[in-house]
């Protein structure tokens, strides 16, 4: 059988009836006769009915479907099953807890093949209430996973934004010029990590502003314990890659200085925006006072590991614990 054009890779985690659309909809992604693709599922050991709806709507898919077992070691391992097992020239990624139209993958690759580029991303939008957005700001809009350009269009007029790890198309070469996905990135951070490599290797990157990823969230979910959660994983990543890039010197300082930061400007600013009853301001900025802690926490632990080895914080907000928990 001759190797599709493109992969469509979907890790999944215990969302089988989340799953079930998406592969309804990706199994009919439009091509125009320009492309032949496949749909990869990545199982990282899930418990529920994960392999049934692949095996229902492999039946009668127009297009081949492989469902890939893994062994439950996280998330990163799973996508990295998928550079090991695509077969075409590109591996579009797409999360298990996102929705999009018929077009998406047209869309992708219009841009890439148009602007020739290796990599493009499109926009993540957050299917929530008008009530529940009004009621978060950007910081938390972020960790949901929205997209800037979704906020700001304006600023991304001549550059476009850079790829968000579940909305991405990346050309096979990429892989084999800067390696794939971090596995030692316990508390997630590797989708960041694996674009900022291809930036600093010189990867061209494409933007496809219709080939919008809807992120399903439900309401429950933008809570006080959530955001602590993503915002303290994100700390974490956010140190360590750092720690990668810059060496230990430059992350000690930039640690001294989220520290300086939270105490003389996000605590102040927390407050007032409590006093006034500013709910979406308040979450900001606690969000980044977490993410502070984050930072330090692995900051202290990459500099004196037996020190600080914390091990009961760091098993807590691993990517897999919070996906146990949502």
């Amino acid at each position: 059988m001759a190797a599709p054009t493109v992969s469509i890779a979907i890790p999944t985690y215990n969302r089988a009836a989340m799953l079930r659309n998406i592969l309804t909809c990706m199994t009919r992604q439009q091509t125009d006769g320009a492309f032949t693709f496949e749909v990869l599922v990545i199982d990282d050991a899930s418990t529920d009915e994960t392999a049934a709806v692949v095996r229902e709507i492999s039946r009668t898919s127009p297009v081949p479907i492989q469902y890939i077992l893994e062994q439950g070691r996280g998330y990163t391992r799973v996508l990295n099953t998928s550079v090991d097992r695509f077969r075409g020239e590109w591996l579009a990624f797409f999360d298990d807890d996102q929705m999009t139209d018929t077009t998406w993958l047209k869309q992708l690759m219009a841009v890439a093949v148009e602007q020739n580029v290796d990599m493009v991303g499109g926009p993540v939008l957050l299917d929530l209430p008008e009530s529940v957005l009004a009621g978060i700001g950007p910081v938390c809009r972020d960790l949901y996973g929205e997209s800037p350009e979704v906020r700001n269009p304006e600023l991304f007029t001549e550059t476009p934004p850079l790829p968000s790890g579940g909305n991405r198309l990346v050309r096979r070469r990429v892989f084999e010029q800067i390696g794939s996905f971090d596995e030692t990135m316990l508390t997630g951070g590797c989708d960041r990590d694996f674009l900022l490599r291809a930036v600093a290797a010189g990867v061209s990157t494409g933007w496809a502003s219709g080939a919008a990823g809807v992120h399903l969230i439900a309401p429950e979910r933008i809570s006080y314990k959530h955001i602590k959660w993503y915002s303290l994983q994100w700390g974490c990543s956010f140190a360590y890659i750092d720690w990668k890039r810059f060496g230990p010197f430059k992350t000690v300082l930039s640690c001294i200085g989220r520290v300086g930061q939270a105490a003389l400007i996000n605590v102040p600013l927390m407050l007032m925006a409590r006093a006034r009853g500013r709910q979406s301001e308040t979450l900001d900025r606690q969000a980044l006072l977490w993410r502070a802690v984050g930072y330090t926490r692995k900051t202290l632990n990459l500099v004196a590991p037996n020190l600080f080895r914390q091990e009961k914080f760091f098993s807590r907000v691993e990517f897999r614990r919070a996906r146990d928990n949502t």
